[in-house]
């Protein structure tokens, strides 16, 4: 009976102990934000310099940052082979060209920095993509930044799957 008792005792706790740490590793979007926005800060500040530093930025694990400029073209990305590619054509599984999405974010908004004007806007793309190790689609959302990269208008993302 002590044995069932210690047993039963261990398996809760494992499964307490489980569902907490699960519970943790769940991804919200202020992390995603504050990722995004830590990476523009230092994008501001360093220019092109900068990239490899947002390179290294992890959030909730091994979620990651990329950066591209307005017209598609990948400037980082934690798959180096993706760097110097023009996705602004890429679907997902609906037909959703959701990398020209994420540049019609970025320019949903426009400011003033001295004399040179530059989209800013940010916000949520919702799209389909397959989670790491796959094949099938799932629901995947992204957040978007406009800003400035030296004198270059680009754009930051991050991404969750729902």
């Amino acid at each position: 009976m002590r044995k069932l008792i210690y047993f039963s005792t261990v398996v809760l706790a494992v499964m307490l102990l489980s569902s907490y740490l699960l519970a943790g590793s769940a991804c919200n979007k202020e992390e995603v934000v504050n990722a995004v926005d830590e990476a523009v800060a230092v994008l501001e500040s360093e220019g092109s310099a900068g990239l490899e530093k947002v390179g290294k930025i992890r959030f909730c694990g091994d979620n990651y940052i990329f950066v591209n400029d307005l017209k598609g073209k990948t400037l980082m990305h934690i798959q180096p082979h993706l760097i110097g590619k023009v996705l602004i054509s890429l679907k997902d599984d609906t037909g959703k060209r959701f990398f020209a999405d994420f540049t019609k974010m970025a320019q949903s908004s426009q400011t003033t920095k001295g004399s040179m004007d530059y989209y800013n806007g940010s916000g949520w793309v919702s799209y389909r993509w397959p989670k790491p190790g796959e094949k099938a689609f799932s629901p995947k959302l992204s957040y978007i930044r406009g800003c400035l990269m030296g004198d270059e208008n680009v754009y930051v993302g991050a991404g969750i799957y729902e």
